[in-house]
């Protein structure tokens, strides 16, 4: 689906993406994860979708993720998961007239804030910091201290192309 450069099965490549994230190396050496038979990098959300329909064909598990944050949501105690990066998926259009930003799941708050920035725009790096994926800290609330400048990023989300776990 995304090519032989973007997909391993390679067990030193996947075990990286075991230990990323907070606290994952303690739940691998505790036994409480374990690393992923498969990683995919897919580019749009075409080949997302087509990824998960595989998962789904096969009754493979994954897990979707764009900056390994919440990466300890992949499967326990199973050997035979996949997690979908979504790093390669890091397009950014910034409309300056309505001043509204289109983004990607690999984009990042320190690469918005950096474009916003060079239109004398603004927006604010959540508590999550400014290396984190716009999209998935919009989901999760993205709470932070600053936030009485604007509202809640939740409450700034106006809309999301969003491949369901059927993979529509």
């Amino acid at each position: 689906i995304v090519g032989q450069d973007y997909a391993t099965t390679d067990p030193v490549l996947c075990q990286a993406y075991n230990a990323r994230g907070y606290a994952r190396e303690q739940m691998y050496f505790l036994g409480f994860s374990t690393r992923p038979a498969c990683v995919a990098l897919p580019a749009t959300t075409s080949e997302v979708s087509r990824i998960v329909r595989a998962c789904n064909r096969f009754k493979i598990p994954y897990t979707p993720a764009s900056t390994m944050w919440v990466i300890q949501a992949c499967p326990r105690f199973r050997e035979d998961f996949v997690i979908i990066d979504l790093k390669r998926m890091n397009r950014m259009e910034i409309d300056e007239k309505n001043m509204i930003a289109i983004v990607e799941p690999g984009v990042i708050y320190g690469q918005l804030l950096e474009e916003a920035m060079r239109r004398d725009l603004y927006t604010i790096a959540p508590g999550g910091g400014s290396q984190v994926s716009v999209i998935a800290n919009h989901l999760n609330c993205g709470m932070c201290p600053l936030c009485y400048r604007i509202p809640l990023s939740d409450r700034r989300m106006s809309a999301a192309e969003w491949v369901t776990p059927k993979g529509e």
